[in-house]
């Protein structure tokens, strides 16, 4: 029995003398004492609070630079806008007519990036990247605050508040992750991945472990996640086209038999809705012709030189141990088709939906022959997922020594940027430790 504050009736009754604390056993996601959850919350505001000012006060410092260190990935975008805005092409020739290497910076995106950033090509550097940022930070707050209502990221027992305190650690954690930190800081795209991809992994079908059978299915995200998840997926194919993969992990898991296969269906023929939607809108904007000069760049691209030490892409660091930058496109072609044969294989072999997204998502960051440093901020989401739905059981500490395990080594491989790899493999190693037992495959009870 419990008063309506949520203490013990016992506790009531007892006056001060008695310890305030939520009913049952680990029912917040810092304890069931109420004070500890409180302090908890506290140590993530203040967390939060010096990080994203930190990241202010340096976006602002390096702005002032001449020439600006910050947002130089966002000015890409916007001198591409301004190029269509004055009636010419997005895309430059001379950056790649002398022989580019895989570090150097022009913008190599479809053209539909810089036809929408038009509107907004003449506004101040300075605003569109603080817009930039706190866009990004909110999209990464709004899905952490979901994850744990949806059938992906739910613990097998009611956690009280783990919404808010999902979204708290996120926000207080994000500026500390390194990738996440500096996507927001040179105003890259990818710093809007967490948001996208995370709606993507809201829209995926079944309970943690997909315990179901024809008799009793495993329960399904409503069809408003699953038609959004298609549709944010559809937006990062547009943006940067690796993401296309995790549509081929979605296809794949059609023909798994204990999968709803009416609501995979939905995300693929939302994606596929918002794509076409896409396309038409840039050829009306602009016709045919960005296109064509789209196709055209990347056969001048094509001749960068891919072997660096900041690419981690697997054909890059094979090709630097080799010493034979001839192997680098074949090498980059190999690991091209690895990757599309990992997302089948996940999605065929591994009954986990998280963990089997999670490979998908690693396999897809090394489809193109660059992988940048920033790449793996689109794994938030899974991290913020194998964190919350571990929230009851003893393997809740495990999964989280495991994820500041891997933001840490994320960090220190700022200086030795292949060691991200490491950390990956940390991620993967919580979500595996993150999936739940047969007994907790159970009916979950939504989170209040």
């Amino acid at each position: 029995m419990t008063t309506h504050a949520g203490k013990p009736a016992g506790a009531a009754a007892g006056g001060a003398g008695a310890a305030e604390s939520y009913p049952g056993p680990g029912s917040s996601a810092f304890g069931a004492d109420v004070a500890r959850v409180r302090f908890g919350r506290l140590v993530c505001v203040m967390l939060a609070a010096f990080g994203w000012t930190t990241v202010l006060v340096m976006g602002r410092a390096m702005l002032a630079r001449n020439p600006p260190a910050a947002g130089f990935d966002l000015q890409l975008l916007l001198d591409a806008a301004a190029r269509v805005a004055a009636g010419g092409s997005p895309y430059d020739p001379n950056a790649v007519a002398h022989g580019v290497e895989a570090r150097d910076l022009f913008y190599s995106y479809p053209p539909l990036v810089a036809q929408f950033l038009v509107p907004f090509s003449g506004l101040p550097t300075w605003l569109i990247l603080t817009c930039w940022g706190l866009g990004a930070a909110a999209g990464l707050a709004a899905v952490a605050a979901l994850i744990p209502r949806s059938p992906i990221g739910r613990p097998a027992q009611m956690v009280h508040g783990l919404s808010l305190d999902a979204t708290l650690l996120t926000l207080a954690l994000a500026p500390y992750f390194f990738p996440f930190f500096f996507a927001v800081l040179f105003g890259n795209i990818d710093a809007w991945f967490p948001l996208l991809f995370g709606v993507a992994v809201l829209g995926i079908a079944g309970r943690a472990t997909e315990q179901g059978s024809a008799h009793r299915p495993a329960p399904a995200p409503n069809a408003l996640a699953a038609l959004a998840g298609g549709a944010a997926l559809a937006i990062a194919s547009a943006v940067k086209l690796h993401p296309a993969t995790i549509l081929v992990w979605f296809a794949a898991r059609l023909r798994r038999p204990i999968t709803t296969q009416a609501s995979l269906l939905r995300p693929i023929g939302a994606a596929a809705v918002a794509g076409m939607a896409i396309l038409g809108a840039s050829l009306a904007l602009g016709g045919l012709g960005p296109w064509r000069e789209y196709f055209d760049f990347l056969g001048l691209a094509s001749s960068a030189g891919l072997a660096s030490q900041v690419n981690i892409g697997p054909a890059s660091q094979l090709t630097l141990v080799l010493g034979n930058p001839e192997m680098a496109r074949p090498l980059a072609a190999f690991f091209a088709f690895a990757a599309l044969a990992g997302t089948l294989a996940a999605a065929r072999l591994v009954r986990d939906p998280l963990e089997s997204v999670a490979w998908a998502i690693v396999a897809s960051l090394i489809v193109l022959p660059v992988t940048w440093y920033h790449y793996p901020v689109a794994l938030i989401p899974v991290a913020v997922a194998a964190w919350t739905r571990s929230r009851t059981g003893d393997r809740s500490r495990r999964v989280t020594v495991l994820l500041l395990a891997a933001l840490a080594v994320a960090d220190v491989a700022v200086l030795l940027p292949v060691a991200m790899w490491i950390g990956i493999a940390l991620l993967l190693a919580s979500v595996r430790a993150a999936r739940p037992g047969d007994t907790e495959a159970v009916a979950r009870r939504p989170i209040a």
